[in-house]
């Protein structure tokens, strides 16, 4: 019997549904392979002092109050500093870089990804930041806040989009403080076999009078990712908020 015109329509409705739920597990051979071990660049990226980087793109525009309070911490970190009393900062307390200081690789990070979630591994204090992909950003207040915030993103060609919130205001990027409804939207892409950008926009409301961009650049390395635990427990930390070393 050979078949009616319904039956071929349905093996045609069939074969084709077949190929979108391959299409949705199968992984895209075409799309860029950002996995692996990164370090920042250029060696020097960090200005004259690893331990006060400069922003990488240059003076954030800050609202009041929050100009001056940058500016008076500042000040007082370098008095502290030529004390020899160095003011306690998250390293020194053990806490978490936080989003987006873990992509401005201070420690290498490694990055994994798949066809659901791009993951990345700070080395320092074996942080997690987890980008699920193509799925829909949940409502603000449904969502807590986190070190790393939440990220959703998609690949837009050659470059993976993400989109980032609700991290905690209690993280700081580079002593700089941010409101609750901070977005940071980065684009991702390969420049070559051995280098990777990531161009960061900053959209804080609160904090900033305007939007800050910037680009981390990373060249790739043989490096591989160790475990990083913090054991503090000679550090001592006054109640002006300065760190010392205990001889005990």
């Amino acid at each position: 019997m050979k078949p009616t015109r319904t039956l071929l329509a349905l093996a045609v409705v069939l074969v084709t549904c077949a190929g979108i739920g391959n299409a949705a597990t199968t992984p895209n051979k075409h799309r860029p392979d950002i996995s692996g071990t990164w370090e920042r660049t250029p060696d020097d990226w960090f200005g004259e002092n690893p331990d006060d980087p400069v922003h990488p793109g240059g003076p954030m525009d800050l609202k009041a109050p929050y100009a001056a309070e940058y500016a008076a911490l500042k000040k007082k970190q370098a008095a502290a500093n030529e004390a020899g009393t160095p003011l306690a900062t998250t390293s020194s307390r053990c806490l978490p870089e936080g989003m987006p200081t873990l992509m401005a690789a201070l420690f290498p990070i490694q990055i994994i990804h798949d066809d659901q979630d791009v993951i990345v591994l700070g080395e320092y204090l074996q942080q997690v930041r987890r980008i699920r992909l193509n799925q829909a950003m949940p409502p603000k207040e449904k969502l807590d806040p986190l070190y790393q915030g939440h990220s959703r993103g998609h690949w837009e060609g050659d470059t993976l989009v993400v989109e980032t919130q609700r991290v905690r205001t209690d993280v700081r990027f580079y002593d700089v403080p941010h409101g609750p409804d901070m977005k940071i939207t980065e684009r991702i892409r390969l420049r070559g076999p051995d280098r990777l950008e990531d161009q960061v926009l900053i959209e804080d409301p609160q904090v900033l009078a305007t939007p800050y961009r910037f680009t981390f650049e990373y060249k790739r390395s043989s490096y591989a990712i160790q475990e990083y635990v913090c054991e503090n427990n000679q550090i001592v930390i006054d109640s002006e908020g300065k760190a010392s070393l205990s001889l005990e």
